[in-house]
């Protein structure tokens, strides 16, 4: 099986909205608002990431310290196991940061590249270390 990648439509570095991210990748899911979103028809999950979340989001500690991204997973856990298993699943995991909501037009994220995963430690949220590929 050769999986299809959402990672060869991106460039590194590029600050990507999620309304360019939809125009690139066509989708009208709704989970795209999310901080976990799994493009259909590929293999692969975006991770979106702030840094510093704006007064109406919930408080998770989320921070890139060098090339270890430090990331708390949804409350619910549902997508804990699809991080912790992605190179089992042959799923790439895609980073999108920003330190503040504004800090690019359009609420853009910088696009990172792959990262992978490293440990966790259970919880609501569960704590995970994810490492950049570059």
């Amino acid at each position: 099986m050769n999986p299809k990648l959402a990672s060869a439509k991106l460039k590194v570095g590029e600050i990507y909205s999620r309304k360019s991210l939809r125009e690139i990748f066509p989708t009208s899911d709704a989970t795209l608002t999310t901080g976990v979103f799994r493009p259909k028809n590929y293999s692969s999950v975006w991770l979106f990431v702030t840094r510093k979340k704006a007064p109406n989001q919930p408080k998770y500690i989320d921070y890139l310290s060098g090339d270890t991204l430090h990331w708390q997973g949804q409350t619910s856990g549902k997508s804990d196991q699809m991080i912790i298993e992605h190179k089992n699943r042959d799923l790439e995991l895609l980073l999108f940061y920003r330190e503040e909501p504004k800090q690019y037009g359009n609420s853009g994220f910088r696009y990172l590249g792959s990262v992978e995963y490293m440990s966790h430690n259970p919880g609501h949220p569960s704590s995970f270390k994810l490492r950049l590929k570059g």
